[in-house]
């Protein structure tokens, strides 16, 4: 498709904003930027304002079946996931103006993080079609797993706490407590038994704030890469912490990386496992999978996705469907 015919196929976007996301509580000043942007560009929109949990997907769901071209996200990774979820296998282009902690949807889709940037991704943004994960029937598109990361997440989203200063010392304080579990990760070609402290499905490289969990993912290459970070003390951990910013978390001695197209997670006992960084609560078998190609989402001209990343070759996909 060419630059007119993918503006053209533009024209009419809902705006979805989550006014908690994020560090201001109220997004009226960044409202009132994104009204007089898409006023200016000639787009016909329409605003709606998410309620509660949930309510993002639904508003989403509710656009694509009213015959908008876009749903615009305002939030973090958690609002934009409501609102792909209910975009996924429909017609209707997610893009998304980033004003979250981690911003990992953004930041995998290559996508600004000022707002007049990221506004400028619908007038001379490119469409794509990209994979979805799904954990038991719950779909995350950055990364989705078990370990130290939910329970950061369960334990961050019930303090009603927000950016990166809280989650990280909200981390260091449950690093220090928590009890890694064995866990036997069951992959088409294999299984194998770790104790761990991690276990990230990931379809984008990083779970936002530039914390790369697994650098080689791509959310277009029909396949997750899961991270398994085994069982490790504090002093180590703190050695290689750096690797995970610098995108060399897989040459560390306890971390695995395994590219799949399905994963089912046996663990002894209940608890949370978290969807781009939404916390819930599942039982002792998670079944993680890919569903290639079910996402239309506009990203800049210089996104990552449609560059093949080095030693990301094809996996040969068993993903479902829906």
């Amino acid at each position: 498709m060419d630059r007119a015919a993918e503006r053209d196929a533009v024209r009419r976007v809902c705006v979805v904003v989550n006014p908690r996301a994020g560090f201001v509580p109220w997004k009226e000043p960044i409202v009132k930027t994104i009204r007089r942007f898409l006023s200016r560009n000639g787009f016909e929109w329409e605003l709606r304002i998410i309620q509660g949990r949930g309510h993002g997907r639904e508003l989403a769901a509710e656009a694509a079946a009213a015959g908008f071209d876009v749903v615009l996200a305002v939030g973090g990774d958690g609002t934009v996931n409501a609102c792909a979820s209910g975009l996924v296998n429909t017609s209707t282009c997610l893009a998304v103006v980033p004003t979250g902690s981690g911003n990992g949807m953004a930041r995998g889709l290559g996508v600004p993080l000022t707002v007049r940037r990221a506004l400028e991704v619908l007038c001379d943004g490119q469409i794509h079609r990209i994979d979805a994960g799904k954990v038991n029937d719950t779909y995350f598109f950055v990364t989705a797993g078990i370990g130290l990361d939910a329970e950061i997440g369960h334990e961050f989203v019930h303090r009603d706490l927000r950016g990166l200063l809280p989650y990280f010392a909200i981390g260091v304080k449950l690093f220090l407590r928590y009890e890694p579990q064995e866990v036997q990760l069951s992959f088409p070609d294999r299984e194998i038994t770790r104790k761990v402290l991690v276990v990230a499905a990931a379809n984008m490289p990083q779970y936002g704030g530039s914390a790369l969990i697994a650098p080689k993912a791509r959310p277009d290459d029909g396949a997750l890469d899961v991270c398994v970070v085994r069982e490790v003390k504090l002093l180590p951990a703190l050695y290689y912490l750096p690797r995970l910013f610098l995108g060399t978390i897989d040459t560390v001695p306890y971390v695995e990386i395994i590219r799949t197209t399905e994963l089912v997670i046996h663990r002894p006992k209940p608890g949370p496992y978290h969807c781009d960084g939404e916390p819930f609560e599942g039982g002792t078998e998670l079944r993680i999978r890919i569903i290639p190609s079910c996402l239309s989402v506009l990203a800049p001209r210089n996104s990552p996705l449609g560059r093949r990343a080095a030693g990301a070759g094809p996996v040969e996909s068993s993903g479902e469907a829906q």
